[in-house]
C-alpha cells in the first residue's frame, strides 16, 4: 500500500515538473513570436539609421557638411527608438537578457552617432576617429545580440539552423516564426 501511494506520488510529482516544463517553453515561444512580429515593425527604423550611417561611411567622412547634414537627423530617431527598445518588456528571462543586449547596442548606436557629429562640428579629427570606432562596436554589439536572439529561435524550434558562413540579419530579416 505504502509502495503504490508512493508510485502514484512519484508519478503525480513528475507530471508536474513536465507540465511547467512545456508551459515554460510555450511562454518562451508565446514570447518570442511577439518581439518577431514587434522587430518586423522597428524595422523601417533601423533602415533609416543604418542607411544614414551608409552613406557617410561611403563618403569616407570626407565633407563634414554631408555628414552633418545626414547624420544629425538621425541622431533623434536613434534617440527615439531607443526609448522604444526601453519601453518593450519581454516577459520572459531569456528573451529580456537579449533584448536588453539589443538595446544596449543601439544607445551605443546613439552616442557614437552624437559623437561623429559633434566630432565633425568641432573639426576634431582624433574624436572623430574615436566615435567611427564606437559606432563599429555598436554594430558587432547589434549582431551579438541578433546572434543570440537567433539561438534563442532555434532553441525553441521557432527557426532553423542558418548557414554558419551567413551571419544573422536584423530582426526584420532572415526570421520566420514557424507556427506553433
Amino acid at each position: 500500500m505504502m509502495r503504490k501511494a508512493l508510485s502514484i506520488l512519484c508519478f503525480t510529482f513528475c507530471a508536474l515538473v513536465l507540465s511547467g516544463c512545456s508551459s515554460k517553453a510555450s511562454n518562451v515561444k508565446e514570447d518570442l513570436t511577439k518581439y518577431i512580429d514587434q522587430a518586423r515593425l522597428w524595422a523601417a527604423v533601423e533602415a533609416q539609421i543604418n542607411n544614414a550611417i551608409a552613406s557617410v561611411r561611403r563618403d569616407q567622412f570626407v565633407h563634414d557638411d554631408f555628414v552633418t547634414e545626414t547624420l544629425k537627423p538621425v541622431i533623434g530617431v536613434a534617440q527615439q527608438y531607443v526609448q522604444q527598445l526601453e519601453n518593450y518588456q519581454p516577459r520572459t528571462p531569456p528573451l529580456y537578457n537579449v533584448h536588453q543586449e539589443y538595446t544596449e547596442a543601439w544607445r551605443a548606436h546613439y552616442f557614437a552617432m552624437a559623437a561623429l557629429v559633434d566630432a565633425v562640428e568641432k573639426k576634431d579629427y582624433v574624436q572623430l576617429a574615436k566615435a567611427n570606432n564606437d559606432l563599429l562596436e555598436a554594430q558587432r554589439s547589434v549582431s551579438d545580440a541578433l546572434a543570440d536572439l537567433a539561438r534563442l529561435l532555434r532553441e525553441a524550434g521557432l527557426r532553423s539552423e542558418t548557414p554558419t558562413e551567413q551571419p544573422p540579419g536584423p530582426p526584420s530579416e532572415g526570421f520566420e516564426v514557424s507556427p506553433s
